[in-house]
C-alpha cells in the first residue's frame, strides 16, 4: 500500500476512536467508514498486506461442448440427454434437452482444493434412455489459478477440455 494511503487509513481510524474517557460515537465510525474504503484500508486474509478482491472458485475440471455438434448423436433421443463427467474419481452429472441443440454446454467436476498441478484422468459420457451416445477418456493437466492475484486466496487448480463428436476430448 502506498505511504499516503497508509497515513489516510491511520488518520481515519484515529479520528473515529473516542477521546479520553468518551464512549465510541457511532456517527464517527459511520463517517470514517467511507474514508477507510476509499483509501483501500481493508485487507483480506492471505492478502500479504495488500487489498484482495473476493473472487471465489473451486478446483476442478470443465468439459465444454457445442450441443449443435452432437445433433447426430442426440437427434433421435426419446428420453432426457444425460451428461456425466468424472475427473480423478469425482463425478458430476447433468442433463440437456433437444431444444438446447444450438447452445454451448458445460459440465464441471469439482476436485479437492489442494490437488496441486497434477495430471488427472477424465471420462465424459452422453447417454439417453440407457443408450450410450458418446464416451471418451483423456488426461488433463491442472493449472494453478489465483483469481484474486498472487498472495491472495484462494489458490485453485483447474483444467479444461472440449468434447468433439469425431475427435474426442480436446485440450481447451
Amino acid at each position: 500500500m502506498l505511504p499516503a494511503a497508509v497515513e489516510a487509513c491511520t488518520e481515519a481510524v484515529r479520528w473515529a476512536q473516542p477521546t479520553s474517557g468518551d464512549a465510541v460515537k457511532p456517527w464517527r465510525v459511520l463517517l470514517a467508514l467511507p474514508a477507510l474504503v476509499i483509501a483501500g484500508c481493508g485487507f483480506g486474509p492471505g492478502s500479504g498486506g495488500r487489498p484482495c478482491t473476493l473472487i471465489g472458485g473451486d478446483s476442478g475440471v470443465t468439459v465444454q461442448f457445442d450441443a449443435a455438434d452432437f445433433t447426430g448423436q442426440v437427434r433421435d433421443a426419446g428420453a432426457p440427454i444425460l451428461l456425466r463427467l468424472c475427473a480423478d474419481g469425482f463425478c458430476k452429472e447433468g442433463s440437456i434437452t433437444k431444444r438446447d441443440g444450438g447452445a454451448m454446454a458445460r459440465v464441471f467436476a469439482q476436485l479437492d482444493e489442494n490437488i496441486g498441478e497434477a495430471t488427472v484422468p477424465v471420462r465424459f459420457t452422453i447417454s439417453s434412455g440407457g443408450r450410450e451416445l458418446y464416451d471418451e477418456q483423456a488426461e488433463v493437466k491442472l493449472r494453478k489459478s489465483q483469481p484474486n492475484g498472487a498472495g491472495c486466496s484462494p489458490t485453485l487448480y483447474q483444467g479444461g477440455l472440449t468434447a468433439h463428436p469425431e475427435r474426442g476430448l480436446l485440450k481447451s
